[in-house]
């Protein structure tokens, strides 16, 4: 894990990780700013000493990290804290690091309030770099951004928001940057060449119905005691002469 994190930090003082920071940054900015509650944390330190938490409006904010480096030492796939207790989880590249992402998963849906937040970076497997860096390093595990999607509709996420970043600049065509739609295609290109993903959930709590029991109405008793149907279209029996 140590490897792989020197690694990370590497890549993050790289052109490339200096790109993708700067996308990130613009992406969650906004996001991060419309999340309100009391406890926030965020799961693994982000190279270089980036912490997402001074974005928020949340007061009580903790970095935890497994290793050194955070205000609180822990494993992912056990954390110390209570069922329904933070109102915000951000995992930056932990799930790649942890033996059991599912797991990681499962603990993050049972920590988060009703409606809590989830952010969820990493770099998508189905990018060309991705692949490549595959290749070349035989232990490197990445998640695309639709298989975490699809964990987390398991768990009763509901996805808000998710996004492509980049982190190579290509030169496109000036024609290509001029409207705002070919500037965007232009972005998802790049970012499915080479790229990461940012992706905000909100932790979804179904609500019971009670099955009520069908109003009856109460027989009414008319002249003579016999019981008279509440029921239209009932025979009515009356008292003979």
């Amino acid at each position: 894990m140590k490897e792989e994190k020197a690694l990370l930090e590497q890549w993050y003082d790289s052109p490339q990780g200096q790109l993708f920071t700067r996308n990130l940054q613009s992406v969650l900015d906004p996001w991060l700013q419309g999340v309100f509650g009391f406890h926030a944390v965020q799961l693994g330190v982000l190279p270089p000493g980036r912490v997402l938490l001074n974005a928020l409006r949340i007061n009580h904010r903790l970095l935890a990290d497994s290793g050194e480096g955070g205000d609180l030492r822990c494993l992912p796939e056990s954390l110390p804290f209570a069922s329904d207790s933070l109102d915000l989880v951000i995992i930056a590249h932990t799930m790649e690091y942890v033996d059991d992402p599912h797991q990681l998963l499962r603990e993050i849906e049972r920590v988060l309030v009703p409606d809590g937040k989830l952010l969820v970076i990493g770099i998508d497997s189905w990018t060309l770099w991705a692949g490549w860096q595959k290749l070349r390093r035989r232990h490197c595990r990445l998640y695309s951004q639709g298989r975490v999607k699809d964990w987390l509709n398991v768990l009763g996420f509901e996805i808000q928001y998710a996004e492509l970043l980049s982190m190579i600049n290509p030169r496109f065509p000036e024609w290509l940057q001029r409207s705002p739609k070919t500037a965007r295609l232009a972005t998802l290109l790049a970012a499915n060449v080479a790229g990461g993903y940012a992706l905000l959930a909100r932790k979804r709590v179904a609500t019971l119905t009670p099955i009520e029991t069908p109003w009856r109405a109460r027989p009414r008793l008319i002249a003579g005691g016999v019981a008279e149907p509440a029921a239209r279209g009932g025979v009515k029996r009356v008292p003979k002469d």
